[in-house]
């Protein structure tokens, strides 16, 4: 980013909603080359709009449980990520792993690879394992099916997942929902991208509609870019399957862009996908001219919002996420009620931020945790070391 921009956009992230980046005429291309926007310099967002942009891009912070209990005795759970090959799936579900191992649990991976088939015969193995509890790291009723959850609760399984609003939740269903719903995030990187492009955005939106938390976050940003940016266009949706992410996918993307140059920017459902996006962008040599925006902040993510070669990402913090999992399972053990976030799901509040290139943490090599000692904060909720 060019002149006084970069430094009004630092003010913006220190919460100085007055002096915040409305009006500058250049934008950070994903290069890094601070391109121009052709958009105007007299775009501003709606007020409420840059409200929450501004708020999302300030440093979080993040407050552990009061109280826990004691660790359950004689646990067996199992980890069912979406795909290990998945970064998004694989963070929270190894964390969820070494979380289980800390409490005193035995632990087993079962990978699906992105697999709906796979993720319902590892269910099938986990009965057969006769687990006392499973996380799905990126799973739904939909995937798996209403009558194998049910199956799976009967034979007295804690089935935990992380997905959206429309998952159920009971003795039938899932015994907990970790807030995973990207349609909180969507609206804000509508915001980012309105403004980074001064209003003259022409969006490729993408979607992973087989996880219903995505598809949220795709019908989101949908929803709310018009309505901050009545001239920026979605001008064209593609759809993908995980289990194709890292074959046909990249390809597709690329084929999309070349038969559609006005697109100059990339709605990615989540961050790992972003990845295979940046690839199909420098395949179509468009590097510089095709701006990218996801969530998750993996650190290939975090890495490529350094080089220029993404624009924006709405980290999450996994490993934080798998650690609250685990204890909320534990919780379920003890007979106890789970903590809820408060929008209701089975999530201890867990701190976010819109990233780019303006406010990266030093260490972009590291998963983004918000700088919290998570780890030791849950052991000293369980009494352990």
């Amino acid at each position: 980013m060019k002149g006084p921009c970069r430094g009004l956009l630092a003010l913006a992230v220190a919460g100085l909603a007055s002096l915040s980046f409305v009006g500058c005429t250049t934008s950070t291309g994903s290069d890094g080359a601070g391109s121009e926007s052709k958009g105007s310099s007299d775009f501003a967002l709606p007020a409420k709009a840059q409200s929450r942009l501004d708020a999302a891009m300030q440093a979080p912070s993040w407050t552990p449980p009061k109280d826990s209990p004691k660790p359950a005795k004689n646990k067996f759970v199992i980890s069912i990520p979406c795909s290990e090959a998945a970064v998004g799936c694989a963070r929270p579900g190894d964390a969820f792993i070494k979380a289980a191992k800390t409490l005193g649990w035995r632990t087993q991976l079962i990978d699906p690879a992105g697999d709906p088939k796979k993720m319902q015969a590892a269910l099938k193995q986990a009965l057969q394992l006769d687990a006392d509890g499973v996380y799905m790291a990126g799973g739904s009723v939909e995937a798996i099916g209403a009558d194998l959850l049910r199956q799976m609760r009967a034979a007295g399984v804690q089935m935990f997942v992380h997905g959206g609003d429309n998952q159920p939740l009971g003795p039938k269903a899932w015994s907990g929902i970790m807030n995973n719903d990207y349609g909180q995030t969507a609206p804000v990187l509508a915001d980012y991208v309105a403004k980074d492009s001064g209003g003259d955005a022409k969006v490729l939106l993408v979607n992973n509609s087989e996880f219903p938390e995505v598809n949220s976050g795709v019908k989101a940003f949908a929803k709310t870019l018009p309505e901050v940016c009545p001239s920026c266009k979605i001008e064209k949706q593609l759809d993908f399957s995980i289990a194709d992410i890292q074959t046909t996918f990249p390809s597709r993307v690329k084929a999309m862009l070349q038969a559609n140059p006005d697109i100059n920017y990339i709605y990615a459902p989540y961050d790992f996908a972003s990845t295979q996006m940046s690839t199909a962008i420098g395949q179509a040599g468009l590097t510089g001219k095709v701006k990218i925006v996801g969530a998750d902040g993996n650190p290939q993510n975090l890495q490529a919002l350094k080089d220029g070669t993404q624009a924006a990402s709405y980290a999450r913090p996994w490993e934080l996420i798998g650690w609250a999992v685990a204890d909320q399972m534990n919780r379920v053990f003890n007979g106890e009620p789970t903590v809820n976030d408060a929008r209701g799901f089975q999530t201890e509040d867990y701190p976010m931020q819109l990233l780019d290139k303006s406010n990266l943490p030093k260490d972009v090599t590291a998963p983004w945790n918000a700088g919290t000692d998570y780890q030791a904060a849950y052991k000293k909720l369980w009494g352990i070391g």
